[in-house]
């Protein structure tokens, strides 16, 4: 990526806040192309029609034009930056709105560190810069960076329809090799025969006001040890559970049903409630 659009992207405000329930931290989206040309239309629909460069996106002319010489942008239906700073998505699948998952999603990464991780299923991996990565986002799946600098991602959702996945591509592109076949494993630490008493020790300290923090904590943990993502979904109804706080089993469950199970079209989810918490006098 030039490095003039490289800061011009650093630079980036006003963020797309449609999907904020779905990370912890410093994380932002914003929409380069879509099918209205706003910066604020970030929204994944079913189907879609052809799309354009939003404002935003017509200060990136260069990635442009390589999105353009790279792919068939006739079928791309949303493209999109994502701006991780120290922060982490919470394990969850995409298109479970939907009955078939709409769009084929294919990411390439514009600037990253090698401690910048990436997790679907049992698997945590790097992705490097300038790889053009297919996921099945309808699989579960996070990322996470705990470092000083900020990871930029290229999202680009596109609508194949019955089309072969190589049907992103422009005929004689010639980008296909740089799309990854041997991904970078990461190598992690066994889980721990006191990693169930450190739960009870975070459900004793569990409350609404720093339910966000524990679902940022434990979104974490298979990264850094062996679990599987879908253990997370083990984990937060069984601190909740043993909570001092009944209502926050519900929570938990709700939650759970929002990131893996089922949503529909729009649906929100208040994963930080307000609270205030009073003082004596």
């Amino acid at each position: 990526m030039a490095p003039c659009e490289l800061n011009a992207v650093l630079a980036f405000t006003d963020d797309n806040k449609h999907y904020s329930e779905f990370h912890f931290g410093d994380w932002k989206s914003f929409v380069i192309w879509n099918q209205t040309g706003s910066d604020d239309d970030g929204v994944v629909l079913e189907r879609g029609s052809s799309v354009r460069p939003t404002s935003r996106g017509n200060l990136l002319p260069a990635l442009n034009d390589w999105i353009s010489a790279t792919f068939d942008t006739s079928l791309l239906r949303l493209a999109r930056i994502h701006s991780l700073g120290d922060g982490v998505l919470v394990p969850h699948r995409d298109f479970v709105e939907f009955a078939a998952a709409p769009w084929t999603r294919v990411h390439v990464p514009l600037l990253t560190n090698r401690i910048c991780l990436h997790s679907d299923g049992d698997t945590v991996f790097r992705m490097r810069p300038d790889e053009i990565w297919f996921l099945d986002a309808s699989n579960l799946h996070s990322a996470i960076n705990y470092s000083a600098g900020r990871r930029l991602n290229l999202c680009l959702d596109f609508d194949l329809g019955k089309l072969p996945i190589e049907s992103v591509f422009n005929a004689g592109a010639g980008s296909t090799g740089h799309v990854v076949n041997r991904p970078e494993v990461v190598q992690r630490m066994p889980l721990g025969d006191s990693f169930q008493e450190e739960l009870r020790s975070l459900a004793a300290t569990l409350t609404l006001a720093n339910f966000h923090q524990a679902v940022g904590l434990l979104s974490k943990v298979h990264f850094f040890r062996q679990a599987h993502i879908a253990e997370f979904f083990e984990w937060l109804p069984y601190v909740a559970e043993h909570s001092r706080d009944a209502s926050l089993r519900s929570k938990a469950d709700r939650y759970v049903r929002f990131l893996r199970d089922k949503r529909s079209v729009g649906e929100r989810f208040t994963l930080q409630d307000e609270v205030q918490i009073g003082l004596d006098a």
